[in-house]
């Protein structure tokens, strides 16, 4: 009966997508505020659901993103518990697809591809409206790269699918949409780059989910270029370099590092710099975490200091890093760098990572 709820409900949110002005009237229509979630859950339990599948453990998808239930919400999405009791369904219903990623494919056309749109992702196509917002509001400096990120990761979606039912070797640096990397800017929106910088990184993970995971890790399609090489893999310029930096702020949960690595890889970690993780100036926090050790409950992982930094790869699990010098690596998939925090809006300061080989 509960699998049944979900389809529906899934079924119900996919007869909303692509439509013309979806955020405009988030505040006004719990519906899309629900929708919205419902999407950024599914993605993110997907990924958990696979990771948990590839490294054996037992099925679990009751996280602490899932429990609270409002990772990367922004209030211009609209009513705050709408958008939770959403990415909760969506997550259960994503993890348990991608936990079952063998059996069943997952719904990503379905749930993020553009109504009507039969193109590669080079810009044919009804436009998603994700990067709309509701009247009277200003997204958060979180708003902005979850627009880029969406945009980028419906475009993703349309080439992958595209390239696998052509039967075309994958890749998503040909496309053209990817390279420029500015489809739906805005100048509201901010710094181009930084937008461009969100929009391929969403479109490098909808290409994955479109595609299909399990074909495009093992076809190369850049994802794995320099194959019988050990460590991390691809960098997304595919320059193949063996060391990177880069810059974790404090105000923003995830950062990608564009750096994809395979399950048991083992990186090197040199970290520095120091943040202060709450409006309190005495709050402030090393990689290791809180200098007085508090936690968060909120947090990614509520059961480590606050203000440390932590990884994940795609969407799933997270791990802590904090001042480890090395770390092998629990799943396949874009590294990611973060804050244990349940609020970065309110953070100053920065780590600088640097990552090698």
């Amino acid at each position: 009966m509960t699998k049944l709820m979900l389809r529906t409900a899934a079924l119900g949110l996919t007869l909303l997508i692509g439509q013309p002005g979806a955020l405009v009237h988030a505040q006004s229509n719990p519906t899309l505020s629900r929708q919205h979630g419902y999407e950024h859950g599914y993605r993110d339990g997907g990924d958990r659901g696979r990771q948990d599948r590839e490294r054996g453990f037992g099925r679990n998808f009751r996280d602490n993103d899932y429990l609270v239930g409002a990772r990367d919400y922004d209030p211009s999405f609209g009513s705050r518990r709408e958008y939770m009791a959403g990415y909760q369904e969506g997550y259960q219903a994503g993890y348990d697809d991608g936990y079952n990623y063998y059996d069943r494919p997952g719904r990503y056309g379905q749930l993020y591809g553009r109504r009507g749109d039969n193109s590669s992702g080079r810009g044919g196509g009804d436009r998603s409206s994700r990067n709309e917002y509701a009247p009277g509001t200003r997204p958060g400096p979180g708003g902005y790269a979850d627009a880029a990120f969406d945009a980028g990761y419906r475009e993703g979606i349309a080439a992958g699918q595209q390239d696998q039912r052509q039967n075309a070797r994958s890749d998503f640096r040909r496309s053209q949409v990817y390279r420029n990397g500015d489809s739906s800017y805005r100048w509201s929106f901010g710094d181009r780059n930084q937008y461009r910088q969100d929009f391929q990184d969403g479109f490098e993970r909808g290409y994955q989910d479109g595609y299909g995971r399990s074909r495009y890790s093992s076809d190369g399609g850049g994802y794995f270029p320099n194959r019988g090489t050990t460590g991390a893999a691809d960098t997304r310029d595919g320059a193949g370099t063996t060391s990177r930096t880069i810059v974790v702020p404090a105000t923003r949960q995830w950062t990608p590092t564009n750096i994809r690595v395979n399950q048991g890889d083992r990186i090197r970690i040199q970290t520095t710099g120091e943040i202060q993780w709450t409006p309190n100036a005495n709050d402030r926090a090393r990689a290791a975490g809180a200098l007085d050790q508090k936690r968060t409950p909120g947090a990614p992982m509520p059961n480590s200091f606050g203000g440390a930094l932590i990884g994940r790869i795609d969407s799933g699990q997270p791990f802590g890093i904090g001042d480890l010098t090395s770390i092998v690596i629990p799943a396949s998939g874009q590294l990611y760098l973060g804050i244990n925090d349940d609020n970065v809006s309110d953070n100053s300061g920065q780590f600088q990572v640097v990552i090698s080989w």
